[in-house]
């Protein structure tokens, strides 16, 4: 896998070595007449291995830049393609020294993660809408896009794929360890989200999808900034939130077999603690599962969560998430 993941690397900057290079393995295309300006100086930013064992969003990206330097895909903004996590890509690993996505919007720069992330921000900063391809560790029965709620980003997500359901949550940040690269885009006045596209690897379905919904953020860029969504039909797509989040505890194992969006029962035994069944507390589907395998990884802070249908009223009321 790490000779498949350097392969990706090489094949990125081959691509984009004529392109603007704002920090390393992170460039900004410029159309040669611009016709269309966002809020910002770069209109799209699409970032992959921002976990570096998820390296599925790279063939992503290599396709896209593909496209732009053969003339079939010119969008009239400038663009920016970022390698999240190279040292981790390269280390097939999820991170080297600290989650890259918990780091953004500190000043520390201590970790290789946190170096990574302050030479990031001056290019997030200036994106004007945020796409970032991710992976799931275990497998996914669908892919689905996850972030934190603004209407900004809940309106693009719905706009780019109609079956690809869509997690959100309001109130708190996903995790109190740090900010994560789409919290980061909106914290700094951009629209930021994320895709899982599903198990973590090289898949070909994976780099489909994500195509399919990069070139989908192209068009919806072009109308966000023309006016032209203004007379957009209403979009109502499959809606989840948090229901619950299970902490992890020491002993804690759950059952093998458990997949991100797999129905789960209350009561369902998921698991054992201390020679104990675990149990599900609530009904719902299941997300992020971990099955701590790493020995040099630090202790997972939850075990899972537990997602639940809502609509798209409920979207920023108090009282609607579960934590």
């Amino acid at each position: 896998m790490a000779d498949r993941n350097m392969q990706a690397l090489e094949q990125f900057e081959r691509l984009a070595h004529k392109l603007e290079k704002v920090a390393p393995l992170a460039y900004v295309w410029h159309p040669a007449k611009p016709s269309v300006t966002g809020p910002k100086p770069i209109g799209l930013t699409l970032q992959a291995a921002t976990h570096g064992n998820e390296v599925g969003g790279i063939d992503v990206l290599n396709t896209f830049l593909g496209l732009l330097q053969s003339g079939i895909v010119q969008p009239p903004f400038s663009m920016g393609f970022a390698i999240g996590n190279p040292a981790g890509v390269k280390a097939d690993r999820r991170f080297t020294e600290r989650d890259l996505n918990r780091s953004f919007g500190q000043s520390a720069a201590q970790y290789e993660e946190e170096k990574r992330a302050r030479a990031l921000e001056p290019l997030l900063e200036k994106t004007s809408l945020f796409l970032d391809f991710h992976q799931t560790i275990e497998p996914s029965h669908r892919p689905f896009f996850i972030f934190p709620y603004t209407k900004g980003s809940f309106d693009f997500a719905a706009a780019l794929h109609e079956q690809i359901p869509i997690v959100t949550h309001w109130g708190l940040g996903f995790s109190k360890d740090g900010m994560c690269s789409d919290e980061y885009v909106n914290h700094r006045g951009g629209t930021g989200i994320t895709i899982e596209l599903g198990q973590k690897g090289f898949d070909a379905y994976h780099a489909g999808v994500g195509l399919q919904v990069a070139l989908s953020a192209v068009q919806y860029a072009v109308g966000l900034f023309t006016g032209a969504h203004e007379k957009r039909p209403t979009v109502n797509p499959e809606l989840y939130t948090w229901r619950a989040v299970v902490p992890f505890e020491e002993g804690m194992a759950l059952r093998e077999g458990l997949v991100n969006f797999q129905a789960i029962s209350a009561g369902e035994a998921v698991g054992s603690h201390r020679g104990q069944s675990l149990k599900a507390p609530v009904d719902g589907w299941i997300l992020f599962p971990k099955y701590p395998r790493d020995p040099l990884a630090p202790p997972p802070k939850e075990l899972y969560r537990i997602i639940k249908r809502i609509r798209p009223d409920d979207l920023g009321k108090d009282g609607v998430i579960n934590r």
